[in-house]
């Protein structure tokens, strides 16, 4: 057996040791400081975890139920998936989990995350806009069945009154993001079946003698033939307006309003940014086709930023009132007027437009539009100096 020599300060025969501990066993002064900051790094979420924790709503956010605490195992077969569902709850209720989701996200800069309180991330990223709980309604987690009821109400006075005026009234609905594209959501946020603030609508102005075209299927069919909503903003695309517009004219007794979407829509071309992704902070391009149809000459009856206006092409036909919100002021009216002589478009404000409009522009048909996250009234309103 080889031996050290004395020289090289061991004992002839005894084994080297190499040792990170000082004589007194303890780590070194430098590295105890180490220690202490790591074991402090790593107490703090949990520490705050048992304090603050974060709410089962950023959960939710990331498409997912939030993890139960796990029970005492009944069975044996338990007993081999304790620890999986033990650490399942510590990840989802330690302290300061979306700040650091968030600087991970800063620090890698996907456009992948876990959205915030009013944008979801689905699935391939599509965006999904969580404010008026629009995908709530959409998978009918939320269901105010008295306020549907209270508009359906209303619109069946409107509707009478107008038709003592000879006017035309049909109700058609442009559908959420989550309405079509469920499949992309988590499935806590997808319907599966379940009855929505959007049926109810339908079936309760059906039963007061309302016309109304469910607007739902013309667009899950297009889905087919293109985007026919964007993928990093709230909005339809002018695909998905066009389908919307061809059941509404359908349904109207128009058939010859319908518009080919091969004229109609012109090749795909890049569009940037997108009113989702400007609340995640993010930048985002896709490629959607826009309407070759020309824009009408428009006369502003307000200045609000979804300000009231006339619009035409010169040509004759009758007029179209269309009360909507963002989703009908651009693509709708360029439309209608390839056959309308005229078209007003009134932002309905919840259901408090002025109806002195329907008597300033005596329109032919009044088309009721505003998005189904709007589709019901506020609470008491009533288009002002409306007097049914």
């Amino acid at each position: 057996m080889t031996s050290l020599s004395r020289r090289s300060g061991s004992l002839q025969g005894s084994p080297v040791r190499f040792s990170t501990y000082g004589e007194s066993g303890l780590l070194k002064s430098h590295r105890r400081y180490f220690a202490i900051l790591a074991f402090a790094l790593l107490a703090t979420p949990l520490a705050v975890g048992l304090v603050r924790p974060d709410p089962p709503a950023a959960i939710l956010k990331e498409g997912r139920y939030l993890a139960r605490a796990p029970n005492v195992p009944a069975a044996s077969a338990d007993w081999l998936t304790l620890s999986a569902r033990i650490d399942a709850f510590l990840a989802d209720h330690f302290g300061l989990r979306q700040v650091l989701i968030r600087a991970h996200k800063d620090l890698t800069k996907p456009l992948l995350g876990f959205g915030n309180d009013t944008v979801l991330i689905g699935r391939d990223g599509r965006l999904f806009y969580l404010g008026q709980e629009a995908v709530q309604q959409s998978a009918g987690l939320v269901m105010r069945d008295q306020r549907v009821f209270e508009t359906v109400g209303l619109l069946a006075r409107m509707n009478a009154a107008l038709g003592a005026r000879g006017i035309a009234f049909i109700v058609a609905v442009p559908p959420n993001a989550a309405t079509i594209y469920s499949d992309d959501l988590p499935k806590w946020a997808q319907s599966r079946g379940r009855r929505t603030e959007y049926d109810l609508l339908i079936e309760g102005l059906a039963a007061h003698g309302v016309r109304a075209v469910d607007l739902r299927p013309a667009l899950e069919a297009a889905r087919s033939e293109g985007p026919v909503f964007y993928r990093h903003d709230s909005h339809w695309t002018a695909r998905g307006a066009l389908a919307g517009f061809n059941a509404l004219v359908g349904a109207d007794g128009r058939p010859d309003w319908r518009l080919d979407p091969g004229s109609a829509l012109g090749p795909l071309e890049t569009r940037e940014g997108g009113d989702l992704a400007r609340m995640l902070g993010e930048d985002a391009t896709e490629t959607v086709e826009d309407l070759t149809l020309p824009a009408a000459r428009t006369e502003l009856l307000t200045a609000n930023p979804l300000g009231d206006f006339v619009g035409t092409l010169d040509r004759p036909g009758p007029t179209i009132m269309i009360i909507g919100d963002s989703f009908t002021q651009d693509y709708l009216p360029r439309m209608t007027l390839q056959r309308a002589g005229r078209v007003v478009w009134l932002e309905h404000q919840k259901c408090g437009f002025d109806w002195k409009a329907i008597e300033r522009f005596r329109p032919d048909e009044v088309w009721w539009m505003p998005n189904e996250r709007f589709l019901i009234c506020d609470p008491g309103a009533a288009p002002a100096g409306f007097a049914p």
